[in-house]
């Protein structure tokens, strides 16, 4: 089996910022297939949403990192891991919303013809042709805060989940939180550890996720669905468990949920994940897929 790369989204910023030597970039372009390697759907909105952050000064270094992914897929863009993990695991219908890869992939066209974000916000960005846009020529934008808002139904659900488990385990948490500015207290901390990467814990977060992709929860798919989520559940653990024990603020690490989500694509055996986030690859380093996660230089020497 032929593996698919899936680029992490730091990559860019390290090729920028010279981490990532421009020859060993001019190296993986010239190996890329014909048509390119397809974005990750999780990478090109990390992309998109940090549009709308950025400070207008460095605008043009988004779009730099923009135009990097763009140039490394030729446009193209993959399914979102969920929709994948539907269709090729499950076999059963996605019902959840989506942002189809045609119209990220639009999304991504403007912001490479951008002048600013202001150009975007005030949809007066000048384009050749959109896949939504029927290919005429005109002027486009969007509202750049919709991506973050995107994330934030799932980070608040994880948000929920962690609270949910706090509250099972040690009803007054809040109180003291507010007392201690700690979740738990000490002694409780290093068997909640243990508890979160228990085997009925996985199977708990693997019941709600079938329920969530509307599959039957059965003993085999939950059985299925662990294995095939093992590094995600391994990263969801390890947050978890620095929410609780360490105060570990998810406001603060926005990032971790793109992180969990682009660790979904190993649900599918085709999928490698290619980053240089150290703190990706020690949070799954116990996964059984530990080694489908590889850094771009791991990556260079498969070519």
């Amino acid at each position: 089996m032929r593996l698919t790369p899936i680029f992490d989204t730091n990559i860019f910023g390290h090729v920028q910022d010279g981490s990532i030597p421009t020859k060993d970039w001019r190296f993986l372009l010239a190996h890329r297939p014909g048509h390119g390697w397809p974005l990750s759907s999780v990478t090109a909105l990390e992309l998109l949403a940090g549009v709308h952050k950025v400070p207008s000064e460095r605008f043009s270094q988004h779009r730099e990192q923009v135009e990097l992914a763009c140039n490394l897929s030729k446009g193209r863009i993959h399914e979102e891991p969920r929709f994948l993990i539907c269709k090729e695991v499950l076999k059963v219908p996605f019902s959840l919303p989506r942002l189809p890869p045609e119209l990220l992939a639009d999304y991504m066209t403007v912001v490479r013809r951008a002048g600013s974000r202001e150009e975007i916000l005030a949809n007066r960005v000048r384009v050749k042709g959109l896949h939504k846009g029927k290919g005429h020529s005109g002027l486009a934008g969007f509202e750049t805060s919709v991506f973050e808002e995107l994330l934030d139904g799932p980070k608040r659900e994880w948000l929920k989940r962690s609270e949910n488990f706090a509250d099972e385990v040690y009803p007054r948490w809040r109180e003291h939180f507010q007392e201690t500015g700690k979740r738990l207290p000490d002694e409780m901390c290093e068997g909640i550890a243990s508890r979160l990467v228990s085997d009925v814990e996985r199977a708990e977060y693997c019941k709600s996720f079938l329920r969530w992709m509307g599959a039957p929860v059965e003993t085999e798919s939950v059985a299925d669905i662990a294995k095939r989520l093992d590094a995600a559940l391994e990263y969801t653990a390890f947050v978890a468990r620095e929410h609780l024990t360490r105060n570990y603020n998810l406001e603060k690490n926005k990032s971790d949920v793109y992180d969990q989500f682009q660790l979904h694509y190993l649900a599918m055996d085709r999928f490698i994940i290619v980053s240089e986030d150290r703190n990706l690859r020690s949070r799954t380093a116990r996964s059984s897929q530990a080694k489908r996660i590889v850094s771009f230089h791991e990556f260079l020497k498969s070519l």
